[in-house]
């Protein structure tokens, strides 16, 4: 098998395994809309709906989040610190995909915080500091209670994933603006 039939092999039976935690983001993303519709909901509120179902799949995001890299590890499982940046990437199929892996992660939540917090020039500075924050936290949980390796590596990625998606909602803005907008301008 070659190098990048390997690297395909392991990405999609990494992604593959981690989708038994979508049902714990559906209880996130359901109970954010019942708590929102029973606490918070009145009627000038509905203006928000957008707003409430991007903090609605921010949340239920994060919950994947957590149980993919913590929620699922045994404590003390795992243990090590690498503050050597690019260490993993050029060991191979396997060290390379959990590169991969580490960015496809985090794409969501660039273009998930940019639908959450406000419009402005800071928004991209904002995303990218914030999924650094993520990142720096997961990393952080997992060195103390030993249920993963602390790698210099994953916040690398994990931010440039940020910024990937934060890009990748940018990009779909402007081919709703130049394409969208003006067909539901004309019906």
């Amino acid at each position: 098998m070659t190098y990048f039939a390997k690297l395909i092999t392991y990405v999609s039976r990494d992604l593959g395994d981690a989708m038994i935690f979508l049902p714990a983001g559906s209880i996130a993303f359901f109970a954010v809309i019942l708590l929102y519709r029973l606490v918070l909901y009145d009627e000038t509120a509905r203006v928000h709906c957008k707003k409430i179902l991007a903090i609605s799949f921010t949340i239920a995001y994060l919950v994947i989040i957590l149980f993919i890299t913590f929620f699922s590890r045994e404590p003390g499982s795992r243990d090590g610190l690498d503050l050597l940046p690019f260490a993993t990437m050029g060991h191979g199929p396997r060290g390379d995909a959990y590169v991969l892996e580490n960015v496809l992660l985090f794409i969501p939540l660039g273009s998930l915080l940019a639908c959450v917090l406000p419009k402005g020039r800071k928004r991209f500075r904002h995303c990218v500091f914030m999924g650094f924050l993520v990142s720096i936290m997961i990393e952080l949980s997992q060195f103390l209670t030993k249920r993963g390796h602390a790698q210099m590596d994953d916040v690398i990625t994990n931010t440039l994933g940020t910024m990937i998606g934060y890009l990748f909602f940018i990009c779909g803005q402007m081919v709703y603006k130049k394409y969208f907008k003006n067909v539901e301008k004309n019906t």
